[in-house]
């Protein structure tokens, strides 16, 4: 049972269409409490932003939750959905989400 988990894919190639699948697959890990991703500099338009939220929203148990998407190409077109799934994750008690240097109006 994987209950943590850590990684960091800054400055690389990843687009939204990997950001969706790679939530597919976080969210199969239900048992996770903290988890700590970091996709910083990287070619991420927000296309697939909530289909990486609703993933992440499948781990109820979470209760840590880090996420730093900074230096990407996001817009704000998305972020609705992200929010809802996350938003499933009812026992969070520490949240952090870092978005800098991306196009949210």
């Amino acid at each position: 049972q994987l209950t943590s988990l850590n990684l960091h894919f800054g400055s690389n190639r990843i687009t939204g269409e990997h950001l969706g699948t790679f939530g597919e697959g976080i969210g199969r890990c239900t048992q996770l409490k903290s988890l700590n991703l970091r996709f910083g500099s990287n070619r991420i338009t927000g296309e697939h932003l909530g289909t990486f939220g609703e993933g992440i929203g499948r781990c109820t148990q979470l209760t840590s939750l880090n996420l730093n998407f900074g230096n990407n190409q996001i817009t704000d077109e998305h972020l609705g959905t992200f929010g809802e799934g996350i938003g499933r994750c009812t026992q969070l008690t520490s949240l952090n989400l870092h978005f800098g240097s991306n196009r949210i109006t």
